[in-house]
């Protein structure tokens, strides 16, 4: 009976353990592909959450600017694409297209065309590609260090936008994370 049990522990561990099998198509364990898997899920999220507070605000407040030491909601949403293409020289991506600010429209086209370069972008990278150094303007870092830099600098002014959204007593869309 001791055996028994023995034989069932050792069974239910190893069913447990997840293995670390090798993908064949791009020699990566399957461990490791969770990394750009999650990254792909958070910008596709990032994506439809920021077009959602995009488009709660109406095109008659894109100019409403709090006091006039701040940017306005259209300035402050520009800003981020801006931001984007000036990172995305970083991972390859040179020339991207200016942020078009002449409509709340163009501006969320602005929108969704970088957010399809970005999840374009890490589709098509290797976990290991994420180790790969790069030399931005801050100094040397690796292409994961500079995917988060970007997910938080989002986050930071996309947070000011929802403030923006309740200023006008627009109610903010449900928050969309991970």
């Amino acid at each position: 009976m001791r055996y028994t049990i023995i034989l069932i522990f050792i069974f239910l561990i190893t069913a447990c353990t997840p293995t670390n099998t090798t993908s064949k198509k791009d020699n990566v364990t399957t461990i490791d592909r969770y990394l750009i898997d999650d990254y792909i899920t958070k910008w596709e999220n990032n994506k439809a959450y920021t077009l959602a507070v995009l488009e709660a605000m109406p095109e008659k407040y894109y100019d409403f600017q709090p006091t006039d030491k701040v940017k306005s909601f259209k300035e402050q949403a520009a800003h981020i694409v801006e931001a984007f293409n000036f990172q995305m020289e970083f991972l390859g991506y040179p020339n991207l297209a200016k942020v078009d600010k002449t409509s709340k429209a163009t501006v969320i086209q602005s929108y969704t065309d970088i957010f399809e370069v970005i999840i374009a972008h890490i589709k098509t990278l290797n976990p290991r590609d994420l180790q790969e150094e790069i030399e931005p303007f801050y100094g040397i870092s690796t292409k994961s260090r500079m995917l988060n830099l970007m997910d938080n600098h989002l986050a930071h002014h996309r947070g000011q936008l929802t403030v923006y959204l309740r200023l006008k007593g627009v109610k903010p869309p449900k928050y969309v994370g991970w």
